[in-house]
This record gives structure tokens, sequence and C-alpha cells, in this order.
């Protein structure tokens, strides 16, 4: 057995961390890589032909005619590319990652990947209203899936592989290692275990550890110190949380509205639709193009005027909801983060104003809404407070943060019973993600962690003596073959009793013939039949090395048989049989790890 097949068996298995852990850490240098590669792609003038010492965040300083003609003619290009590249390659984003996690086992294309790559870049370089986090984790996810299929490893390990990538991709996109990992473990893998708590943490760091040699020890956002005023703000906070939960409300069901009208379109027309869109509000409200990074920042600075917060908020929403409705190839975590800075300075302001003696300076409410916004929309609470946290570097944060994070939260999910963002788009396309306990363990587990492989595989007609041969390793069950196709399984112990049975018979006949002097009778010598022979026999299927036990259980539902044989295809037309699966065995499994 080679070494790569030995890994294989062995990632197959819930205990199969160390290896798993190397597994991450190489997925996260290789992420890690792939982002910065897109960082210096989308911030250097190969894409930004106007990049001047600002970069990315020039466009406010842009004429009129540029702010309103750049994300046009750049929204009818980039869908004209997209029309280009077909239907099945223009899919991308952390839509797309889902979708694939949930589907496809996590398998992402790595042309998908290319295409996110480049369009992603014209799409920032054109100054529509979207993030570069939502590329980025698209990139990331894709690395990581692209090295557990390069492997050939099982399922289970591609799964979390995608999952270190997009950890890799948010702690290389804000500097923050930890929001990374429990970003992948909430929105990408939607479960939390030990098993994948470590490879994530080594590819987060790493891939933050190869972002900072490059870009420096910087975050996204520049933070001050602030802190709470007075126990007398916790109302106020309470109320921020009301209101971001009901904007967020908004922008979910609005862009899903904007996603059912514009479904049809072709991809040319929706993407110059929207750059029409952001073009138009850009000639009033011109922080709405790009990421607008600088815009935050100068937010949480406290250095915008009140009704510069109040038009960037409403111009941002409104370019957002278009631009994620009409599937431009971008992220909504940045501007879902723009927005509730926004917010919170607005609402920060006016407390001010009431009760100058009681309300912090309004910076403070623009870091806690910008997590709570970003949380209410992803349905990500702990993944936006570990990103405040990390990003503010401020303890005192946290009290009115958590308030705020999940009356947010609890607005969109219980009063409103909205999904996340993700969520709602996939379900415009008619897919519904599997989220429950049951789903998650079984993806978890490769079929090769629990697959016996104390098996025999024969032909249905074998001599006599070579089932006695069988039958001395001691194999727990027979694969039947038929024309060189497995078919049955059959229990060992049918087998044994049968040879058993035929030995007492072989002892009667062989003392009667020495009594009358005769030779054992011919009939003794003959064939057996294992699709003959008294015996418990069921039906099988096949699944791959590279699966698990959801996929095996899928497979038995979908042929109706409750066993499956665990092969890998090892040359042309020749398939190696690992061992065998029983739906028994699987469900005692389930509930002895429950």
């Amino acid at each position: 057995m080679s070494i790569f097949e030995s890994i294989r068996l062995r990632l197959g298995s819930l205990d199969a961390l160390p290896i798993l852990a190397v597994m991450g850490l190489i997925s996260g240098l290789i992420a890690g890589g792939v982002i910065v590669l897109f960082r210096l792609f989308i911030e250097s003038g190969v894409v930004l032909w106007h990049a001047g010492g600002e970069g990315v965040n020039d466009f406010e300083n842009f004429p009129w005619w540029l702010r309103l003609s750049l994300p046009l003619v750049g929204g009818f290009l980039v869908g004209f590319v997209l029309h280009k590249v077909g239907k099945n390659y223009r899919q991308v984003g952390i839509g797309h990652v889902l979708e694939r996690m949930s589907f496809h086992q996590g398998y992402l294309p790595w042309r998908n990947a290319v295409v996110q790559f480049l369009v992603g870049g014209m799409t920032l370089a054109s100054g529509q209203s979207v993030g570069r986090e939502g590329p980025g984790i698209h990139l990331g996810s894709a690395a990581g899936s692209w090295l557990g299929q390069r492997m050939k490893l099982p399922n289970n390990s591609i799964r979390v592989l995608v999952g270190c990538g997009a950890a890799a991709a948010i702690s290389a996109s804000f500097n923050t290692p930890l929001a990374g990992v429990i970003f992948a473990m909430e929105i990408v893998m939607m479960e939390y275990a030990v098993t994948s708590f470590i490879p994530l943490i080594l590819s987060s760091v790493s891939a933050a550890i190869l972002s900072r040699i490059v870009f420096g020890n910087n975050v996204a956002f520049t933070v001050p110190s602030l802190e709470l005023v007075s126990l007398w703000e916790v109302p106020y906070f309470v109320l921020l949380g009301l209101i971001i939960g009901s904007i967020a409300s908004l922008f979910i069901r609005a862009t899903r509205q904007v996603s059912i009208i514009s479904r049809e379109w072709s991809a040319w027309l929706k993407c110059g639709t929207a750059g029409t869109v952001v073009g138009i509000i850009a000639l009033a409200a011109p922080q709405v193009m790009g990421i607008g990074y600088d815009t935050v920042n100068a937010a949480l600075h406290g250095n915008l005027a009140l009704q510069v917060l109040a038009i960037a908020f409403v111009g941002k929403l409104l370019a957002t909801i278009v631009c994620s409705g009409m599937s431009l190839p971008g992220g909504v975590i940045g501007p879902s983060m723009f927005i509730g800075a926004m917010i919170g300075g607005v609402v920060g302001s006016i407390g001010s104003l009431i009760l100058p003696d009681y309300a912090s300076e309004y910076a403070f409410y623009s870091m806690i809404g910008m997590a709570a916004m970003m949380s209410a929309v992803l349905q990500a609470p702990l993944a936006a407070l570990m990103a405040l946290l990390e990003l503010t570097n401020n303890p005192n944060i946290l009290l009115p943060g958590m308030i705020c994070l999940v009356i947010a939260n609890l607005v969109v999910s219980q009063l409103f019973k909205l999904p996340s963002i993700f969520q709602s788009q996939m379900q415009v396309r008619g897919l519904e993600m599997k989220i429950n306990p049951l789903s998650q363990f079984l993806r978890s587990v490769g079929v090769a962690g629990l697959m016996e492989r104390k098996i025999a595989v024969h032909s249905r007609t074998i001599k006599f003596e070579q089932a006695e041969e069988i039958l001395e390793n001691t194999p727990r069950w027979i694969l039947i073959k038929e024309e060189d196709v497995p078919m049955s399984l059959m229990a060992a112990n049918d087998l044994a009793r049968y040879v058993l049975q035929k030995k007492e018979l072989e002892k009667e006949a062989q003392a009667k013939a020495e009594e009358l002097g005769g030779e054992l009778p011919e009939f003794e010598k003959r064939d057996v039949d294992l699709l003959q022979i008294p015996a418990d026999r069921q039906n099988i299927a096949s699944v791959y090395l590279q699966g698990n036990l959801e996929e095996a259980l899928d497979t038995m539902d979908r042929e109706s048989v409750d066993a499956v044989y665990i092969f890998r295809t090892t040359a042309p037309l020749t398939d190696k049989i690992y061992g065998v699966l029983t739906r028994e065995a699987i469900e005692s499994h389930y509930s002895y790890k429950k």
C-alpha cells in the first residue's frame, strides 16, 4: 500500500487529526498565497488604471461624469465576459461555495475560480458596490478544494480543506485569524468540531502570517480606542439592534426580490443594469463606489457629518441591493459592514444630540453597527463578534456588541423569519441547504473510516476446497461477483454453516461408504454456488473510496439496498475493492457517537 493510499484511508475516519492538521497548514499557505495575489491584482495599476495615492479608495475624487460612466461601462463589460464564459462557469462567490458544499461534497471547479479572479477584479475596479471578501472566500475555498482533489482525499477531508481555505481568506483579508476560523465554521461548514477546529486554526494563522509579510501588520480598519460612557446607553444599543435587524431584513428581502425579477435576464443585462444604478447613485453619494473602507474608517474616527452618514447609508443600501440581487461577482460582507457603520453613526449622532452627557462618541456606535449588520445579514453572530474584538482590540466593546448583535439576529431570524442572505439567494435558484445534526455528522466521516475490510471477493461458483480456504482468513462478509460485477453480499457465517453441514454429511457418507466398502459419493465434490446455498443475501451498490457516510446512505436509499461496497479505480477498467459498509453499521456508529 502506497503512502498516499494509507493517508486516504486514515483521513476517512474521525481519528485523523494529525494528518488533517498538516493538510490544513498546507491549504492555508496555498489559499493565503492566492488571496495575496488577488489583493495585489485588485490594488495594482493592472486593474485600477485610475489608482492614485488612495488606490481602491479614490472614487470620491472622480468628476461626476466618470462616477457615472465607470460603473456603467464596467458593469456591461463584466456582464459580457460572464455571458461569454458560459452558464456553468459564471457561478462564483460565497453562494457558489455553499452550493458545492451542500450538493457536491466541496468539489469546487477551478475554472470558476479563474473566472472569479478575473471578473472580481474588474468588478471592484469599476467601482461596483461589492466587497472583496466574497471573491476572496471563493478563491481560498477553491484552493483548499483543489488540494484535496489533487491528492484524491476522502470527501469529508475535502470539506474540511474548503473550510480551511475560507478561514484563510477572511484572515488574510481582514488580518483577523480567529474571526476567519469562526466564519468558516459558522457559514461554510456549519458545524463546530474539534476535528476541523485545529486544521482551521493552522490554516488561518498561516494565511495571516503570509498576508502580514506582504501587506504589513495593518488591519482592514483603523479603529480608535473608545469605550462605553454610561450603562444608561444600554437601552440605546437595544434600539440600535432593533433598527439594524429591521434594515438587515429589508436588505435580505429586497435582494431576494431583485434576484427573482432579474432571474431570466442575461448576464450582461443584469450586470449592466446594476452598474448603471450604481453610477446614478454615485452622482449624489460617491462613497457607495468600491469597497468603501476609507469611508468606514472615517466614520470610525468620527470624521463624517450626520448628513454624509445618512446619504452614504441610503445610497450604499440601494446600490448593494441591486448589485447583490443581480449577481455581480463580488461580496456582501464589506458592504454590510459599511451599511452598519453608517447606521451606527447616524444613531450615535442623534443620541449625542439628545443626551450629550450619557452618550459615547458616534464612532463607538459605528463600530457596534458594523459588526451587528454583518451578523444579521450573514446570520453569523459569533464570527461578527470575533471580528469586532480583533478589529478593535478592545474587550470593553464586547458587552454592548453582544447586546446589539443578538437583538439584530433575533429580529431577522425570529421576527421576520428570514434566512441568511446566502441561503436566501440559493432558495431563489431552487436550492435548499441541508442543515441538521445528522447530515453534518454523516458528512464528517468518510466511508473508509467505517467500512468492514475483512471481506472475501469471489465469483458465485467456487470449489468446495476454496470455500474452506476463504473461511480460514475469517472474513466477515463474502462479496459475490457475477460476470466480474459485484452483485450480492453474504455473511461469511452463512458460508461457514454450509461448509460445516457439508462436512457432517461427508462424514456420514464416508462412514456409510466404509461400512458398504464403497467410495465417497460424487455429489460431495461438486462446486459451491454462492447464490444458491442457504444464506441471507442482500443486493449491494457501490460507493467510491472518497465518499462519506451521507453519500453511502443516499446511495442505499436510491438503489433500495442496505449495503454498499467501497472501491477505487486504480487503472483503466480496473477497480480495487477495499471493503463493505452496511446501513446497520452506519446507524450503530451514529448512535454510539451521539
